[in-house]
């Protein structure tokens, strides 16, 4: 008896897992044991879907991270909603919309079209279907004069679909508004805070700017059109007739070196020269691009010798004797600057570069004459106390020998005939 009490123990040990096992498959009720399925596993079940939520466009797909912060986004709001009140994605409706639409195109009903063109976009996005149906939703508002929604639809049409099959005649489209918008400017013009209320075939606000930005989408988006250079020629055009020569000048240079082989290459060089001596404000202001005008002048007598007329060359020859002219008047009011001040040594330099450099110039003579009247002339020093100087500011005596080293260099530089270095006067 003694024997069995103390073996009990150990048995009730042994069956007690089997117990708690038992206990556990009784808990759930008649509910079958399976084994649990791990979201690692390779072979996990993918979870069901019922017909309403099957996706069948990209525009339904829940984007990753829905739960965070993507999921308050306007655009994800905005397809829930239409998914919840039955507007989401659906191709037969989208290619029933699309064939009627087209035949109210065809019909020349570009009104009752548009409000159907607009539907196969909204229940069909990222397909074939809504590119079709964006531009010909375009054209309805072309054919209908609305000139800035056309524009707008042709760009976004062109942003969604970057190799669209429609792109050569979208930037045919966008040049011609261009144009008209700059013809309308023309001969009517409004200022630019003033809106436009009556006329739906100009833009709110800035007729001119909005046309200038439709040249630009012409070269942006299709920058090796056959319109690109036209757009960037009529640009520079625009703001030459203008007077912000600047901005001309720009235009004109990008076409001459973004498109060498272009119609307007001439022109481009020809009206390029003129906006660049307009834009020179005078010898009291910067002056290099006068120096890239004369660049530009010389550039075009030899790169265009066939195609210059006499009556261009010789308005090429003047326009280089007028940029001599200002260089040599830069010149010369830089030496008179030096020379008002004593600073005799800088004011010898600037009248030898008028005598050496713009000898048939009005001022050469002049430069000659005055170079004549200084040259046995020293500086005055701009130090009134120069023994207090030396206690002081010792580091300016420093500066002061290197000055006169590289007076005395010069003056051995204009002196020697040897040929190493051509004498400055």
């Amino acid at each position: 008896m003694p024997s069995i009490i103390r073996t009990f123990p150990v048995r009730s040990n042994r069956l007690m897992p089997l117990v708690i096992v038992a206990c556990a498959v009784a808990v759930p009720g008649c509910a079958t044991f399976k084994t649990p399925t791990w979201p690692w596993a390779k072979d996990a079940p993918l979870a069901d879907a019922d017909d309403e939520s099957t996706v069948i466009s990209s525009e339904s797909a829940a984007p990753e991270g829905e739960l965070g912060w993507d999921y308050f986004k306007g655009e994800n709001v905005k397809k829930r909603w239409k998914k919840m009140v039955g507007r989401g994605p659906n191709e037969p409706v989208a290619r029933a919309a699309l064939a009627e639409a087209d035949t109210l195109f065809r019909e020349g009903k570009y009104k009752e079209a548009i409000p159907k063109y607009k539907k196969a976009i909204d229940r069909w996005p990222d397909s074939v279907i809504e590119e079709d149906a964006m531009w010909q939703l375009a054209e309805c508002l072309f054919f209908t004069d609305q000139y800035p929604k056309a524009e707008d639809c042709f760009d976004e049409l062109v942003k969604k679909y970057a190799n669209t099959r429609y792109l050569d005649r979208i930037a045919q489209r966008q040049f011609v508004i261009a144009q008209y918008w700059i013809a309308v400017d023309q001969k009517s013009p409004l200022p630019v805070i003033v809106p436009n209320l009556f006329d739906r075939s100009r833009p709110l606000f800035d007729t001119q700017g909005r046309a200038l930005k439709a040249y630009d989408h012409v070269r942006i988006n299709d920058p090796r059109g056959p319109l690109a250079d036209d757009s960037i020629m009529a640009q520079a055009n625009a703001h030459f007739l203008d007077r912000q020569w600047l901005d001309a000048d720009y235009f004109y240079g990008l076409l001459r070196s973004e498109y060498p082989d272009s119609d307007f290459l001439l022109q481009a060089h020809m009206l390029g020269l003129q906006a660049k001596l307009r834009a020179y404000q005078g010898p009291a202001y910067e002056g290099g691009i006068l120096e890239e005008a004369e660049v530009l002048a010389d550039q075009t007598l030899v790169q265009f010798p066939d195609q210059l007329s006499r009556e261009d060359e010789s308005r090429l020859e003047e326009t280089r004797g007028q940029i001599a002219a200002q260089q040599a008047q830069r010149h010369f009011n830089r030496a008179e600057f030096y020379a008002k001040g004593k600073h005799y040594n800088s004011a010898r330099i600037y009248y030898a570069l008028v005598a050496r450099d713009y000898p048939k110039t009005m001022l050469a003579a002049k430069a000659r004459e005055k170079y004549d009247g200084i040259k046995d002339l020293n500086d005055v020093s701009d130090d009134p106390f120069p023994m207090l100087t030396r206690v002081l500011n010792p580091d300016s005596l420093k500066e002061a020998e290197l000055d006169a080293m590289a007076e005395a260099e010069t003056a051995i530089a204009r002196g020697d005939n040897s040929g190493a270095s051509s004498p400055v006067y």
